[in-house]
């Protein structure tokens, strides 16, 4: 429980500061609705996978939260410890979900976004992100996973399958929500995807963004590995 706290301060930034933007934008497109295309970004907010992205960091943020100032408050208690299902819950969803999504969300948003903001954004919507929106959703998401790593000690499993499971669950799932989207809309919410539906690289593209989820995953466990053998050595050294 040594960096409990360090992470609780983390969890507490990540709640007010997502809560804060969304509510900023809930207000803000207010007074632009008269424009359809706003219009439709509104309606189907719920479905960019960048929401999704900030939703569950802030339930994982939530949830660990409530976790971490339990055991604090049963640290005196001999022997207690977090129930394993509900440690397997947390460590599933941070390793499965939560580290491949930001990775995801900010590389290819700001991929797109820098080569052709029209690839990403529809029409007219990336006036309503100001800078500071921008980038608590695409940009801080990284640093705040980065931080769960450094300060949550976790342990490689043997075996990657479980996990592996759930993160294709997860990715298939959003893919056929958009695929939904488009069949019940008659759009694809990415400009990218309008653009190159029916030709070779709309396949690349999926391929493109699994690869990019599986390499994070995978990036996760050395990288875990190197942090906390650096925090033993330190210590021994100290």
């Amino acid at each position: 429980m040594e960096y409990a706290y360090y992470r609780i301060y983390a969890y507490i930034l990540t709640i007010t500061m997502h809560i804060g933007n969304l509510v900023y934008l809930a207000v803000f497109i207010q007074p632009h609705m008269i424009n359809p295309d706003l219009l439709i970004l509104k309606n189907l907010q719920p479905r960019f996978f960048t929401i999704w992205t900030v939703i569950i960091q802030m339930f994982y943020a939530l949830t660990c939260l409530i976790f971490d100032v339990w055991e604090l408050k049963n640290r005196e208690r001999k022997g207690y410890q977090l129930s394993k299902y509900l440690r397997g819950f947390r460590d599933t969803l941070f390793a499965s979900v939560l580290w491949p999504a930001c990775w995801v969300v900010s590389i290819v948003f700001w991929s797109l976004s820098l080569y052709d903001k029209a690839l990403i954004f529809p029409n007219n919507t990336d006036k309503l992100l100001n800078p500071i929106s921008n980038h608590i959703m695409h940009t801080v998401i990284i640093p705040l996973a980065v931080w769960e790593l450094t300060y949550r000690r976790r342990i490689q499993p043997r075996t990657h399958r479980k996990y592996f499971y759930h993160m294709v669950f997860f990715f298939a799932l959003y893919f056929v929500v958009i695929t939904y989207t488009y069949f019940e809309r008659g759009i694809w919410i990415y400009p990218v995807f309008s653009k190159f539906y029916g030709t070779l690289y709309f396949p690349l593209i999926h391929t493109a963004i699994s690869g990019i989820a599986l390499s994070a995953y995978f990036l996760q466990w050395p990288l875990t590995d190197y942090i906390w053998r650096e925090s033993r050595t330190v210590k021994k050294v100290s």
